[in-house]
């Protein structure tokens, strides 16, 4: 694989981190060769409310502390530029630099509610999407919108994935872990 200088754009409410995001920024890192990996904590996220600042800042020392042994960047650009949606962020963003030097990485159950994001037309056709996969989410993915609107953008091969522009789609299937967030804080 030759060598690439992308800079990959990890996004998510991390709350609580876990071993399942680890495995995302591990299989990322390997697979795609990245340059850099940046976490960008969700400052506001429009399909879950109830997000503050407060709450924000204590995840950001969490997720740092958390990362601490990884090779990763956590950043609270998105809480700096007061973005709520990742169009918001991308097109801020992409108003300083190419967005063909990202890859937004997103963890497979993302795809069953992509066509649900604000303007996600705009953000399939502007930066290149690394989709990573997660257990029970893996079946009958042709059947997601996103999938049956943008099937020609789907790459087969990660080689073809890394040296194509946008837009530009690629599945990476690894064993995954059986975990979310969700059911983490559920235990609590």
């Amino acid at each position: 694989m030759k060598h690439n200088n992308l800079i990959g754009i990890y996004g998510g409410a991390f709350n609580p981190f876990h071993e399942g995001h680890k495995l995302v920024i591990k299989t990322s890192q390997k697979i795609l060769n990245l340059k850099k990996l940046y976490l960008f904590p969700s400052y506001s996220n429009p399909m879950k409310p109830n997000n503050n600042l407060k709450d924000f800042n204590k995840n950001i020392i969490k997720l740092r502390l958390a990362t601490k042994d990884l090779d990763v960047k956590v950043s609270s650009l998105e809480q700096s530029l007061k973005t709520k949606t990742t169009y918001d962020f991308l097109f801020k963003i992409n108003k300083k630099c190419d967005l063909n030097k990202f890859v937004l990485i997103i963890g497979l159950d993302q795809i069953w509610q992509f066509h649900d994001w604000y303007e996600y037309e705009w953000v399939v056709n502007n930066i290149n999407i690394c989709i990573i996969n997660r257990p029970r989410y893996d079946a009958n993915i042709d059947k997601t919108i996103i999938y049956k609107k943008f099937s020609k953008y789907f790459m087969g091969s990660v080689e073809n994935f890394l040296n194509s522009s946008a837009p530009n789609l690629h599945f990476i299937k690894t064993e995954g872990i059986e975990i979310s967030s969700s059911s983490i804080r559920k235990k609590k």
